[in-house]
């Protein structure tokens, strides 16, 4: 398996200070290149997608070929799909693959290793330290693909029983244009968007759970997809009463 590794120039008690302001962080360049580029090259190669959907009261998982259904009498299903602007509970459309144990292969690949790598105590240490939270226990995550339409609504990423303590995204989209949408935008108090980070190559953004945010509507010219592993950081003792 790939051997993937966290760049050893990051600066973590810099990294610290930074985060306890607003308990959320973009981290540059948080891998080696070489991991950087062999993960993101297998998600780019990567077509045995499945769209998930939880859109205008449809909750689905359809298996890709591509872009399309792998069943083509259920690419309706995807065509049809559409988010209910009234709605004020979480609505999103966007494909995803599994790694690790879960990953549907014999052989895994950098993807999988990235998941082996954040449940390593080179990043687990690591997010300790910038969090300043000894509570960290394991890593869960998947990989995901925004494409054109694709979006995730506002919500807090707060699920009972769960114990997640910090939501991550590491970005792996190689070129990004901020008009392209799919940023990562957090809310404040007053409904406007407090802060927003565009997708960037060998990035990390970490934020605390519970925290208002969303991933905008990926724009229709679009000229690639948005790529990541995304998951959450977690303990497993339970973490007690979390603001909603």
């Amino acid at each position: 398996m790939t051997d993937i590794r966290l760049n050893p120039d990051l600066d973590a008690a810099a990294l610290a200070e930074a985060f306890a302001g607003r308990r959320r962080l973009h981290i540059p360049n948080i891998l080696e290149a070489a991991s950087a580029e062999a993960v993101a090259g297998v998600l780019e190669a990567e077509t045995r997608w499945k769209t998930t959907v939880a859109a205008g009261g449809d909750f689905f998982e359809l298996p890709l070929n591509g872009d399309r259904a792998e069943d083509p009498s259920k690419q309706a299903w995807l065509d049809d799909a559409r988010l209910d602007g009234a709605a004020t509970r979480m609505q999103y459309v966007f494909d995803t693959r599994r790694l690790g144990a879960e990953h549907e292969t014999e052989t895994p690949d950098a993807a999988d290793a990235a998941l082996e790598f954040l449940n390593g105590e080179a990043f687990l240490g690591f997010v300790r330290a910038v969090t300043g939270d000894a509570r960290i226990d394991f890593v869960d995550g998947q990989a995901s693909r925004y494409r054109p339409g694709h979006v995730l609504t506002t919500h807090s990423d707060l699920s009972m029983g769960k114990n997640r303590l910090y939501a991550y995204v590491l970005n792996l989209t190689r070129e990004w244009r901020a008009d392209w949408g799919g940023a990562l935008v957090f809310h404040g108090p007053d409904g406007h968007v407090a802060e927003g980070w565009v997708p960037a190559f060998n990035a990390l953004n970490l934020f605390e759970v519970p925290m208002s945010h969303a991933v905008t509507q990926v724009a229709s010219f679009a000229g690639a997809p948005r790529l990541s592993i995304t998951g959450w950081i977690r303990s497993h003792q339970p973490v007690g009463p979390q603001r909603p």
